[in-house]
């Protein structure tokens, strides 16, 4: 096995990788976790057409593993390669290298035959996300050691060497916090951590009080993982310790998972705040579910509903959807009302005779207006709490006490059931990533996908928010971004450094906010989906100024 294109990817790298340099996040010395977004091809700087691809995969027991292809030149200058696999510890991969001979070309598998023998050891470290060392012993070509350069990037797949790059992007958002005990010398001494995991991001964060000016090692199973340094301020002495993956300014790399460890406090060798944090944690949001969902498939249903002759031209439509996980009760749930063309202005939703919230209708151009109104369950940005059973209900919109719009919400899906199917057949979209596609909406075979993320603040206004999400239905494609708490204006977005539109903040009873959307078929007078924005960059800038901005996933 040769890298035939080895040469040709070094020489582009002095293009490209500069680029990566200004992007990677600065980690502290040995704070790295090998994560799936270090699969790849690596090359050897200081050899010639030699290099290595990285392969990180789970097990069925749910550990990682590290495979490494090692291409290189025997002693008789002839292209040949080695395989390696072992286990992860942190940054390193400590592995078992096998030689494979007796092989000729295109033979026929021959099922149950052992072509690889151990020849020896490996051992891969990762310094960052962009270069590391290896050092090998092996019978076949002695031993040595040399420096690995990254040669590829997965579009899509963020690096940062923390524990939210193996987060994927299907999973719900999990949440805990509790507080410290204390033990020993301080007994009023307090504190508390808060964990919050979802995709993209990943948060940690120790704060304690009431603890003499000093130094405090933290310790989380076991093992060292920072300094948390105590000062007195004008509400007595206190402390915080923060870690996020990736990593920003003023936050350490969160590359460990405190769940299911013993985080303790300590001053010189003496615990002085514990406690013992949960397995899992609980999905973000209200706690339970609402209301039971499928145990298992997807229910799905979209009407639209009446329209009692006030506005002719307007139309309105209620969509509800629910994610059933492995355990009934628990699992996402989205219910959405949409309307056009009414007058701009504030409209109260009712459900089953219930004000469950205020449609915000605004001008969206032309002479057309939309509002839309989110129910979420988890809670998530810019959305409603979701704590109320559509299924069977009067769905009414109001202007006042004049109705505008009426319809009874079906009691089943479209399907007659729960019958969408989340099954483990191929194309059904819930893995962790969504496929190639066959052009920048529909894919064949999709009953569903979702993806979501929250984009990350550069600072101009801290305390605004913002959400990417890309959804496809079967017969149609959706992505959309939304912001909060920023200031009324105009926002220029961008996919791939591409301008695609323009965001409208406006003033609304609960703040300010604006969205856009786009549709592949796009519905009413939203901006067709003409691009796929999976494995983008997406920024949102105002006057040249970055606002927001992640990679989405792919």
């Amino acid at each position: 096995m040769k890298f035939m294109s080895m040469t040709g990817l070094r020489n582009s790298l002095n293009a490209w990788l500069p680029a990566i340099v200004l992007v990677a996040v600065p980690m502290s010395a040995g704070a790295l976790e090998i994560t799936g977004s270090f699969s790849g091809w690596w090359g050897q700087p200081e050899q010639q057409n030699h290099g290595v691809i990285v392969a990180i995969s789970q097990l069925p027991s749910g550990e990682k593993t590290g495979v490494v292809y090692w291409s290189h030149y025997d002693e008789s200058d002839r292209p040949t390669w080695l395989f390696a696999q072992g286990d992860i510890d942190r940054d390193l991969i400590r592995a078992t290298v096998y030689a494979f001979e007796g092989i000729s070309f295109m033979q026929p598998d021959v099922p149950g035959a052992q072509f690889g023998q151990p020849v020896g050891t490996m051992e891969v470290r990762f310094s960052d996300c962009l270069q590391g060392r290896i050092q090998f012993d092996t019978e076949t070509v002695g031993a040595g050691e040399f420096p690995i350069r990254r040669l590829s990037n997965q579009p899509g797949v963020a690096c940062s060497g923390g524990i939210s790059d193996d987060f994927r992007p299907d999973r719900l958002p999990r949440e805990f916090t509790m507080a410290l005990t204390p033990v020993g010398a301080f007994p009023n001494a307090r504190g508390h951590v808060e964990f919050k995991m979802r995709p993209g991001r990943a948060d940690f964060t120790v704060t304690v009080e009431n603890l003499p000016e000093d130094e405090y090692l933290l310790r989380v199973g076991g093992e060292s993982r920072g300094t948390l340094e105590v000062f007195a301020d004008q509400d007595g002495n206190a402390g915080r310790l923060r870690f996020r993956s990736p990593a920003v300014p003023g936050t350490m790399l969160f590359d460990f998972d405190p769940r299911d460890r013993r985080i303790e406090l300590l001053a010189g060798n003496e615990v002085v705040l514990a406690a013992s944090a949960p397995a899992q944690g609980d999905f973000m949001g209200p706690g339970a579910a609402p209301f039971d969902g499928p145990a298992d498939g997807r229910f799905e249903t979209e009407i639209e509903l009446a329209n009692d002759g006030i506005y002719p031209d307007a139309s309105a439509t209620a969509r509800f959807e629910m994610l059933g996980p492995s355990a009934p009760g628990v699992g996402q749930m989205e219910f959405d009302i949409s309307v056009v063309n009414i007058p701009v202005g504030t409209y109260p939703v009712l459900v089953m005779g219930l004000e469950r919230g205020r449609i915000e209708v605004s001008g969206i151009g032309s002479g057309e207006t939309r509002g839309d109104i989110e129910f979420r369950f988890p809670d998530a940005p810019g959305a409603s709490t979701f704590d109320f059973d559509p299924r069977g209900a009067m769905i009414e919109i109001l202007d006042g006490t004049t109705r505008l719009f009426s319809s009874a919400f079906p009691e089943s899906g479209a399907d007659g059931g729960f019958g969408m199917g989340m099954g483990p057949g191929p194309g059904m979209g819930m893995g962790p990533g969504m496929g190639p596609g066959m052009g920048p909406g529909m894919e064949q075979g999709v009953a569903f996908a979702e993806i979501g993320i929250e984009l990350d603040n550069a600072g101009i206004y801290p305390a605004g928010t913002a959400e990417a999400k890309y959804e496809q239905h079967p017969m149609r494609a959706v992505f959309r971004i939304s912001v909060e708490n920023i200031p009324s204006g105009a926002y220029r977005l961008f996919v791939g450094g591409v301008n695609r539109g323009v965001l409208d903040v406006i003033e609304t009873s609960r703040g300010t906010s604006g969205w856009i959307g786009f549709g592949d078929p796009p519905a009413f007078s939203e901006p067709a989906l003409d691009f796929d924005p999976r494995g983008k960059r997406v920024t949102i800038f105002q006057n040249g100024r970055l606002i927001f901005g992640a990679d989405f996933p792919n």
